[in-house]
């Protein structure tokens, strides 16, 4: 795999390693930069993000915010709001935690009834990306997610939110893949920190990382590093916590 192929299966999340706002800001540009697949912020930095978009675009890289990340804890009401805010600010894409408590709880109908709700004010000019908890669900339950996906005409699925959750495996990238890979992007987070596993991931169907070791998986530079013991950030090489 080249590099150019696997920038251009990145997306970004710089919100997310305790960055002050102008490592924010260096973040967005390098990804625009890189031709990066997409990035994606939460949805106070979406001025900043559009902005940069002109300063910056590429004419590939896709602008994406966060909805009710990562556990879909918000009301409906308050969901078809942010999506709004999302048509309205023309971003590409959004990460959207689906109601997992709904999911668990086995009630299908309100988790599909509000994933329809913002499909609906959506209105196709936002592709809507659910994360899915594949790192703790069963394979049942991930086989009922990407058929309710596919039945609302989802075209990409979040297979975790990262954030120390969980980790992916390549098997479970080649189960959605083997079964639902034909109407499904899948779109891998959760401790993909090498380029041997990106690379067998690609392989068996992932289709984009979410990927907070970009510049060193990709094989250029070193990435921002925030160490949880001193409390203290920066770019720095790459040492993994567990």
């Amino acid at each position: 795999m080249y590099d150019r192929q696997m920038f251009q299966r990145v997306v970004l999340s710089p919100f997310l390693s305790f960055m002050p706002n102008h490592t924010i800001e260096q973040e967005i540009r390098d990804g625009f930069s890189k031709k990066v697949r997409s990035i994606v912020v939460e949805p106070y930095q979406v001025p900043l993000l559009k902005k940069l978009e002109k300063e910056c675009g590429n004419g590939y890289t896709r602008t994406g915010m966060t909805l009710a990340y990562p556990f879909g804890g918000l009301t409906t009401k308050m969901k078809l709001m942010l999506i709004n805010y999302a048509v309205e600010h023309e971003i590409d894409e959004v990460n959207m935690g689906i109601d997992i408590n709904a999911v668990m709880s086995g009630n299908w109908d309100k988790a599909k009834d509000e994933l329809r709700k913002v499909l609906e004010v959506a209105k196709g000019k936002v592709n809507v990306i659910p994360v899915s908890w594949v790192v703790k669900i069963p394979l049942e339950t991930v086989d009922k997610l990407c058929q309710m996906y596919i039945e609302l005409g989802i075209r990409t699925m979040k297979t975790s939110p990262g954030l120390h959750f969980g980790e992916m495996k390549v098997e479970h990238v080649k189960y959605i893949k083997d079964h639902y890979g034909d109407k499904l992007e899948i779109e891998v987070a959760g401790r993909c920190r090498t380029r041997e596993k990106a690379e067998a991931m690609t392989n068996a169907g992932a289709t984009s990382f979410h990927m907070s070791q970009w510049r060193r998986i990709c094989g250029e530079g070193l990435d921002y590093q925030f160490d949880y013991i001193t409390k203290q950030g920066g770019y720095g090489e790459y040492k993994d916590r567990y």
